[in-house]
């Protein structure tokens, strides 16, 4: 198993039923000292299905390129007492700008969106995960 497969485990993150969500089910394990849950878990779970998307998107590189978190933004706007799902996009143009830097500097920034919403429907949290992504040593383009 996978590092962050097993830390998504200990979390409780797992694959909602909707295409290219994840959910964090509420209860005692991830709430905070007032009952709501906790800012670190929201984190996580929205780190997490980031990570899932850049997967699932950028599959033809793997192997091929080194990608880690370098700065995230997060915003929390309502307490969570409710399963919470993670909605992770790019915006418009983000995979193609990507994919020229890479392909021309051998480096990239990626900004990776993520709106977690609660099991109303309300937008709790929003995120944005700026992911480094570089091509390892043996795939380098030369220029």
């Amino acid at each position: 198993m996978s590092k962050d497969k097993h830390f998504s485990g200990l979390l409780g993150v797992r694959r909602a039923e909707e295409a290219g969500c994840m959910e964090l089910p509420f209860n005692e394990s991830v709430q905070n000292h007032i009952g709501h849950m906790h800012a670190s878990a929201q984190f996580g779970l929205a780190e997490i299905s980031s990570g899932a998307l850049m997967r699932e998107i950028f599959h033809d590189l793997d192997g091929k390129v080194l990608a880690v978190v370098r700065r995230a933004e997060i915003k929390y706007s309502q307490p969570v007492e409710s399963v919470l799902q993670a909605w992770p996009y790019l915006e418009e143009g983000a995979e193609q700008k990507m994919r020229v830097q890479l392909s021309s500097r051998g480096r990239s920034i990626l900004p990776v969106h993520v709106k977690l919403k609660t099991g109303q429907g309300d937008i709790a949290t929003h995120a944005v995960y700026h992911w480094f992504i570089s091509m390892l040593e043996s795939h380098e383009h030369t220029n």
